[in-house]
């Protein structure tokens, strides 16, 4: 029996081939579209989740509270984890990890090159499922001057991971230090990705500042007991900070450190905070993204139903007679079915083909290493409940329609569909449009937005700005450095400041000035500069000025921002005192607020202090407009004959800019793709419906054409029905549209407004789309033969 439905089912999607093909078309984009999202959700959701012990490790996160403000970051001080350790039994292992990831420069013997990694303190190895392939978890990261490298690593300079053991590695060609473990090459869904590790105690030693209580930088990642309350450990912990940062319960009104827990599993998706509160991240994209999944899948079912149920006519003799010989209606419902689930599983074959395809070009967009898991138990089992639940809702109403004909009526050739039917159908019609509409003007509203950051002024200037991290000889060679560049072909200036001017993060409460409370405690940005920074940049002045070689005493002084200065209150500031970590200075000048962070954040008061000699940052190169090439080979000319030790790298400054949106650009892009994939598919439904109210139609149009009706006249018929479904989409869809993409957009201190006109050009677009397309199952009718049109059978 079940061999006889799918013969039947098999050479009646034959029979039909235009019907069947356009519903294999739709099923297999609507399944490759989900199917790349579910394996890029897979992947996301994967990430970090991979270590036996990932249960039982958090984040110590710290909110401060100031002003009645509050504020949450993932760094800690970072005496945190061992003091911690020793406090709480509940704390079974803990370390501290820098999180940087920084790159630097490797020499072993002739070979030298750039290598990225970070510091983390002895146990790190114990607490993470990170095999170490030589070595021991009791004394990797423990003895001075030693290191941990990957298996890449080994090889790389070694050979092999044998060969790497108690062997030594220049770094930044300062200082050796021995390979006393090798790890494993870090698998892909790891968030923080690093090719070496540094003893804790070696960056403590290079940042003095990192053994201090007040200054929160790295994070503090604990292991707690399996049998741990976290919501009592956490409560425990909470003020866990105040006697180590003089904080009591007098001050702490005015300010106040709290500290809470995070689940480390949690941290790649969970990263950005509010109000001092995890408030989202990454996992805000997957849960858009999964939407989306469903809802282009369910236009793609939806267009099953449509044609199925426009091919009703051909089939109602079919149901009448079969229904005549003893077939009950459940038999009919399975065959039908059936039908539907043949043509999915068909359509899911071919979506596989299909993604195979498009994966490189995917993982290229993505930035991904995605691969198609065809051994996995789980992604087959998944694949099988797609299939089954795709063709089941997609066979289920044309199933449940055909299945409901009656023999008598069939067989005398009167089909007349109920109004209860024409209306399911305008009703899935315009959910089709509804979703596609809203999905073309958020994608719109997203583009709009990553455009605005791209082309906002930021109150400096990034085109035709380079970042060269200062290392090596460069840090003591820098004066000699500057005074060579500035004659080069196609430099135009040079400076230098410790960050990159997008992404200042460092932060200080010690500051001081003539009639501060001396209860409040207000956070300032800070930033140590070279000269001429300011005409690198292209910055402007709100008043005073810059820092100046002609005077010595400025090397005293600050430049602020003007919210700086809004927030220290002086009426006239140039020439005031301030106070930094104790020191004394004045404020030389104000500058113009410019944008050194995210765009979602708003500007922070900054304090600029005089760092031309300091022996770390970036040096910043201004090259001639169009020169670019040029003066790339003089600085590395310059930086190779100074520095000979050290690769030279380089960093352009709009493209690091990019890199702090690129997950909002890979969402907007994979929204373009599918929003023009879920309107193609709705109009194949569209197609569906206008072919099923024409055959509805067709004897009406004959006698039209007897009379003397004309080809326009007639092509005008179809047309407003379908735009009255259209029209309805569009007011269910613009006002719930602009809700979601009025929220995304609060996300940015700094945004695009929506505007009307985003709405009138989707709409406007969507109804000519959908025109053209019934316009054309008009012509048709309206050009078929009359005489064939009123032949009764």
């Amino acid at each position: 029996m079940i061999r006889n439905y799918f013969k039947i089912a098999f050479r009646s999607l034959w029979h039909n081939k235009s019907m069947s093909a356009i519903n294999f078309l739709g099923l297999t984009l609507g399944l490759t579209s989900s199917l790349l999202i579910f394996l890029w959700i897979s992947d996301e959701i994967s990430v970090d989740r991979y270590h036996a012990n990932g249960h039982q490790i958090y984040r110590l996160m710290w909110r401060q509270i100031s002003e009645g403000k509050r504020m949450a970051m993932g760094s800690t001080p970072g005496p945190t984890s061992v003091e911690f350790k020793k406090k709480y039994p509940e704390i079974v292992r803990a370390s501290v990890f820098t999180a940087r990831s920084k790159a630097m420069t490797f020499q072993v013997g002739d070979k030298v090159g750039k290598e990225t990694g970070d510091w983390a303190g002895p146990e790190w190895f114990k607490m993470f499922s990170i095999r170490l392939l030589v070595g021991s978890t009791e004394t990797a990261l423990k003895a001075p001057y030693s290191i941990s490298i990957s298996r890449k690593l080994a090889q790389t300079y070694f050979g092999n991971v044998q060969s790497a053991i108690g062997k030594s590695i220049r770094i930044e060609n300062k200082e050796e230090f021995q390979v006393t473990s090798v790890f494993e090459n870090l698998p892909e869904n790891t968030s923080q990705k690093y090719d070496f590790l540094l003893p804790w105690d070696d960056f403590t030693r290079q940042m003095p500042w990192a053994k201090e209580w007040g200054n929160p930088s790295p994070w503090t990642l604990v292991q707690l007991r399996t049998d741990t309350d976290i919501t009592a450990f956490d409560a425990k912990i909470k003020h866990a900070l105040r006697g180590y940062l003089g904080i009591n319960s007098k001050n702490a009104k005015q300010f106040d450190v709290e500290l809470f827990l995070q689940p480390y599993e949690d941290i790649y998706l969970h990263s950005e905070t509010d109000n001092g509160e995890i408030s989202g991240g990454r996992i805000d994209y997957i849960r858009l993204l999964s939407i989306v999944g469903v809802v282009v899948l369910l236009i793609a079912c939806i267009n099953f139903m449509n044609l199925s149920t426009a091919q009703s006519a051909k089939r109602a003799k079919e149901v009448g007679v079969r229904k005549a010989v003893g077939a009950d209606r459940w038999r009919l419902i399975i065959q039908f079915i059936g039908e539907a689930l043949l043509l999915t599983l068909g359509a899911a074959f071919a979506s596989l083909g299909l993604i195979m395809l498009l994966l490189p070009g995917f993982n290229q967009l993505t930035g991904k290493a995605i691969v198609m898991p065809f051994t996995d138990f789980n992604f087959a089992m998944g694949m099988l409940i797609i299939v089954a639940v795709t063709g089941i809702l997609a066979g289920s109403y044309p199933a449940l329609y055909l299945s409901s004909l009656r023999p008598i009526s069939v067989l005398k050739g009167i089909l007349k569909s109920k109004r209860s039917a024409t209306v399911l159908r305008e009703a899935l019609v315009v959910i089709q449009f509804t979703i596609s509409i809203a999905l073309i003007i958020g994608t719109f509203v997203v583009h709009r937005q990553m455009s605005f950051i791209n082309k906002k002024n930021l109150g400096f200037d990034r085109e035709n700005l380079i970042y060269v991290p200062m290392e090596g000889a460069l840090l003591e060679r820098y004066g000699t450095l500057k005074q060579e560049l500035q004659h080069m072909q196609g430099i135009q200036g040079v400076s230098r400041m410790d960050y990159q001017p997008s992404s200042i993060s460092s932060g200080t409460t010690q500051v001081d000035w003539t009639g501060k409370d001396p209860s409040a405690s207000i956070e300032f940005a800070q930033v140590s500069v070279g000269y001429d920074m300011d005409s690198v940049l292209k910055m402007k002045l709100q008043d005073g000025r810059y820092f100046s070689e002609a005077l010595a005493s400025d090397s005293a002084g600050f430049v602020i921002n003007e919210q700086a200065a809004r927030r220290i209150g002086y009426k006239n500031p140039v020439g005031q005192p301030l106070t930094l970590w104790g020191k004394p200075g004045k404020i030389l000048g104000v500058m113009k607020d410019f944008h050194f962070q995210s765009l979602r954040e708003p500007v922070k008061p900054l304090i600029m202090w005089f760092g031309e000699n300091n022996k770390y940052g970036n040096l910043l190169v201004r090259t001639q407009p169009g020169q670019t090439r040029q003066a790339l080979l003089s600085l590395e000319a310059v930086c190779k004959k100074l520095n000979p030790s050290f690769v030279f790298t380089y960093n352009f400054a709009d493209q690091e800019y990019e890199k702090m949106y690129k997950s909002e650009q890979v969402v907007s892009t994979l929204g373009n793709y599918f929003a023009v994939l879920s309107i193609f598919i709705a109009c194949l439904g569209l197609f569906g419906l206008a072919s099923f109210m024409a055959q509805q139609r067709i004897k009406e149009i004959g006698i039209r054409k007897v009379l003397g009706a004309t080809v326009i006249g007639i092509v005008k018929l179809l047309p407003k029905d379908f735009l009255r479904l259209v029209f309805i989409a569009l007011l269910i869809a613009c006002p719930a549209a602009w809700w979601a993409m009025d929220k995304w957009l609060n996300g940015f201190t700094y945004k695009e407004q929506l505007s009307w006109w985003i709405f009138a050009v989707t709409g406007g677009s969507v109804i000519a789309v959908a025109f053209l397309t019934v316009s054309f199952q008009s012509v048709r009718a309206a050009l078929l033969n009359p005489v064939k049109s009123l032949k009764s059978e």
